[in-house]
C-alpha cells in the first residue's frame, strides 16, 4: 500500500494477515475528528486499515501493488526501479 500526502496516521509496524483499506463511516470518522482535531473537509481522506480497524491514515487516495515476494524483499514502491517490473504484478488505487 502507497498512502501519499499523508497528513495524520497511526499504523502497526507490521500486518502479519491481509489488510482491507476504505474509506471512514461517518460515525468513525466523528470520533477520529474529536479525538484529533481533524477539519470535516478530512472525512472524505480518511481511511481505515481493517481486520482490526483501529489503524487509519488521512491521506491521498491509496494506491496498492501485489505480488509474490518475499519480507526482505525491495518495496514494490521503490520509485527509483522501472515499473512496471519483470515479474507478475497487479496495482490499482482505491478511491
Amino acid at each position: 500500500m502507497y498512502f501519499g500526502h499523508v497528513e495524520l496516521m497511526l499504523l502497526k509496524p507490521v500486518y502479519e494477515k491481509d489488510i482491507h483499506v476504505r474509506r471512514a463511516s461517518k460515525a468513525e470518522f466523528a470520533v477520529l475528528k474529536e479525538r484529533h482535531e481533524l477539519p470535516a473537509d478530512d472525512a472524505a481522506f480518511t481511511w481505515m486499515i481493517e481486520p482490526d480497524g483501529d489503524s487509519f491514515v488521512v491521506s491521498g487516495d491509496p494506491a496498492w501493488r501485489e505480488a509474490a515476494r518475499e519480507f526482505e524483499d525491495p518495496s514494490l514502491f521503490d520509485f527509483s526501479r522501472p515499473w512496471p517490473p519483470d515479474f507478475p504484478v497487479e496495482y490499482g488505487s482505491i478511491g
